[in-house]
């Protein structure tokens, strides 16, 4: 049997009063792209942070690849990682925000190379050498020497995209990563992705582009209120939604 690359049961997240996950039951296997849809606030970012512990369950499980996210189980009781398990654990997941979050000071291929050299003890040398294979990948060779406020948000963005591959992740999320972009710079960070799910990347894409989620999705998720309305193949869930919230969603971001 084939482990789920994420598997998540029951999960839910409160900040303070408020129940932003309601029970979040979904399974993601290894290869799979899925993307998930939905109104802001439905809690689409939140359940992404939970899966690299970035935020805490209040109840549930998560796995990632057949491992629970953020605690130890001993019998009928689950223990807190210390932070530094934790962030072990992180490594192994690579994470694409809607800001870019690249550090100013250095140039495109130190900012691929920070990681693997900190957190894994690369030698340098290695690292720029896998840095600058990355950045070709992403198809911005001509600019390992460039510094962020040289480069668009597109580049940018696939600057981020490969300093996040340097990390060799299991598993990639990415959390609306054009929703901050120009439009026409849109195309050129969803074509590495979709490059990226063609090498055969597991990944978790929180999504408005319908068309990439189309194309390149093996799973659509509809989220709302906190919980999973919708989940099917993506062109059954666009073309023949099920459900009336879905359709209502639908019906304005594809009119």
């Amino acid at each position: 049997m084939t482990v789920p690359m994420v598997e998540s049961q029951g999960v839910h997240k409160y900040f303070g009063r408020l129940e932003v996950l309601k029970g979040i039951d979904l399974e993601v296997m290894p290869g799979e792209v899925m993307c998930v849809i939905g109104p802001s606030g439905s809690g689409k970012s939140t359940f992404l942070r939970c899966i690299n512990h970035l935020e805490k369950l209040t109840a549930g499980k998560l796995w990632v690849d057949g491992e629970l996210v953020g605690y130890r189980q001993k019998g009928d009781k689950l223990y807190e990682l210390r932070d530094h398990e934790v962030a072990a654990k992180r490594r192994e997941i690579g994470m694409v925000f809607q800001r870019f979050n690249l550090f100013p000071h250095m140039t495109a291929c130190e900012n691929v190379m920070e990681a693997p050299i900190q957190v894994k003890g690369v030698a340098k040398s290695a690292a720029r050498e896998r840095a600058l294979a990355l950045l070709e990948r992403v198809g911005l060779a001509d600019k390992a020497k460039s510094y962020p406020r040289e480069l668009s948000g597109g580049q940018q963005q696939r600057v981020a995209i490969a300093r996040a591959l340097a990390m060799d992740p299991k598993l990639m999320l990415f959390d609306e990563p054009t929703s901050a972009l120009d439009p026409e710079l849109v195309g050129e960070v969803l074509a590495v992705m979709r490059q990226l799910a063609e090498d055969g990347m597991t990944m978790m894409v929180v999504t408005h582009e319908m068309g990439f989620a189309r194309e390149v999705g093996d799973t659509l998720v509809f989220m709302d209120g906190g919980v999973v309305v919708e989940k099917g193949k993506p062109r059954d869930v666009i073309t023949s939604p099920q459900h009336e919230r879905t359709k209502s969603f639908l019906g304005k971001v594809l009119s």
